[in-house]
């Protein structure tokens, strides 16, 4: 049997291993502080050697760290690994590095080790860094610094250092993998290969600490695996990877048929045309926003993340000149759906939300007048420490109040609609003639497609102009280049003009006289597409045929 833990680089959930042979022992052991330190009466430094993850050590003063010392009473050990597991709140406060030291005499310390520990939203998690070290030590000292956020709190929920003899169990994860989204849906069917071997046991069975198992549908993004095996001594092995699947497919545009319709009256210069796009997406749709980065789209509410950083007063300023406001949460899984979203853009920390009690103090209402009562307060919140009038929501989805004072990253709601590039909206007064219509519809992932249409609005003939216009006769129709213009009645015409889509007159032709006999124009300079033909008679009637050039 292996008498002690060998821990490689160790990741995995939980409360910390309790079959460890930690060189910390709660019972026997006390921790003192180092450095500057500033703990409230219940997360005091004794937390981080008590093997309970449900307490923690705080420290106000995260501008040096958070650091703390252990006499072992004379008992001399080698330290090779340190488990460090996160608190139970707040990732921005988790610190980023660490620096271990050993001492003999309890005054002259030597740098033991030294890393980084990379910032995770998941709290209670537990990861073990190894190291190389031969001496021993009968005095600990671990410091970190860093936090993964912009807070300046530091925490940690337990420390626990390991020394060893022995193998322990080789773990192998693959490379990290990218696929492409199943067609039609925001995620993809991953399978992957882990496998796991010890000196003793032989082969083993790893198993997913953090992640999805393979052969489970991965959401577009990027999902940490991280995998660990134990053997029957133990000793823990971790590795992990990660399984990334891009959203390669374009939205449907959904756009309209082209739509012709005549004006409501006599004379009328324009109409009033209504239109409706119908654009999906297997994820989800959000325009790009200059200054600011997207994050989802929630019954047709578009949320993004400032990429500045704003006073409360000032973002909520900013959220009107973007034409929307500092973002409202109507309930708990659109909160799960935004604090996801903020995450994956590297968000992680206080971010502003659209929830104040500016107005009547004590009496939290949205920006956008939007009546929901749903609220996710920390513990303890709202408690006006300092004349507290705004909200933001954390990393861990909860929500505290805060001052003025400092400036923070907002959230952003805008009502979504495709970005019209071209035309007129919809419900708009639209032209006699023909209108071109360009919308540009974007996922998420940036992918995008186009969808143009056009509206049409013809003349509201009176009787004259109508009889006139059923008499004109254009042939051949399409051309490449002669037209024919006759009429079968004796009416004059006293000139034609060709004109573009756009309404801009190409050609004219005057004093054209009677059409019995027919009338010739040469277009065959223009380029092919569609034209309207206006003629105007003696008596003032007018008529608009369309032409395609071919």
């Amino acid at each position: 049997m292996k008498k002690k833990l060998l821990f490689l680089f160790l990741v995995c959930t939980g409360i910390s291993f309790t079959n460890a042979q930690g060189i910390f022992d709660d019972s026997i052991h006390t921790a003192t502080t180092f450095g500057s330190v500033n703990s409230p009466g219940a997360e005091g430094v004794q937390n981080i050697i008590d093997q309970n993850s449900n307490t923690k050590f705080l420290d106000f003063n995260a501008f040096d760290g958070i650091g703390f010392e252990v006499d072992l009473l004379g008992v001399s050990a080698t330290a090779i690994a340190m488990e460090f597991v996160t608190a139970n709140d707040a990732p921005e406060r988790d610190p980023t590095t660490y620096e271990i030291f050993g001492s003999n005499d309890g005054t002259n310390f030597t740098s033991v080790a030294t890393g980084a520990i990379p910032c995770i939203s998941t709290r209670f998690f537990s990861r073990t860094f190894s190291f190389t070290n031969t001496n021993t030590y009968t005095f600990y000292r671990v410091n970190f610094t860093g936090t993964c956020g912009t807070s300046s709190i530091n925490q940690i929920a337990d420390v626990q250092l390991f020394e060893s003899i022995g193998d322990s169990p080789v773990i192998t994860c693959p490379a990290n993998i990218t696929v492409n989204n199943t067609a039609g849906q925001c995620e993809a069917t991953v399978t992957y290969n882990v496998t796991a071997n010890d000196t003793e046991d032989g082969m083993l069975t790893p198993t997913v600490t953090s992640g999805l198992a393979s052969g489970a549908a991965f959401p577009v993004g990027i999902t940490e695996v991280f995998m660990s095996v134990t053997d029957s001594d133990n000793n823990t092995s971790s590795c992990s990877f990660t399984v990334t699947v891009v959203d390669n497919e374009d939205p449907v545009a959904g756009c309209p048929a082209n739509i012709m319709q005549t004006a409501a009256n006599f004379g009328d210069t324009t109409a009033v045309v209504n239109y409706t796009l119908t654009p999906t997406d297997n994820c989800v749709l959000i325009n790009p926003l200059t200054d600011f980065t997207p994050l989802t789209n929630i019954n047709g509410k578009a949320y993004y993340l400032s990429n500045n950083s704003f006073s409360p007063v000032n973002a909520f300023n900013d959220a009107i000149t973007q034409g929307g406001f500092v973002g409202t949460i109507r309930n708990a899984t659109d909160n799960a759906t935004i604090t996801e979203a903020i995450g994956n853009v590297g968000g992680a920390g206080d971010v502003v939300i659209g929830f104040s009690d500016t107005d009547t103090e004590g009496t939290f209402v949205w920006q956008s007048g939007d009546t929901s009562t749903y609220n996710n307060w920390n513990p303890g919140e709202p408690n006006n420490a300092g004349n507290e009038d705004y909200t933001v929501i954390q990393s861990s989805g909860g929500w505290n109040d805060i001052t003025n004072v400092v400036t923070y990253r907002y959230l952003l709601e805008i009502d979504y609609t495709p970005t019209q590039t071209a035309g007129l909206p919809s419900g708009a007064d639209f032209p006699i003639g023909t209108t071109t219509n360009s919308f540009t519809i974007t996922d998420l992932a940036g992918n995008a497609v186009m969808c143009s249409f056009d509206v049409t609005v013809d003349a509201n003939l009176s009787v004259a102009e109508n009889a006139f216009s059923n008499s004109i006769r254009l042939s051949p129709n399409p051309t490449k280049d002669i037209i024919t213009i006759s009429s079968a009645t004796n009416i004059s015409v006293s000139e034609i003009s060709l004109l573009d889509l756009n309404g801009r007159i190409l050609k004219t032709i005057s004093s054209i006289g009677q059409l019995s006999d027919g009338k010739t124009i040469d277009i065959s300079n223009f380029a092919a597409g569609i034209y309207f033909m206006r003629l105007q008679a003696a008596d003032d009637s007018v008529a608009v045929k369309r032409i395609v050039k071919q």
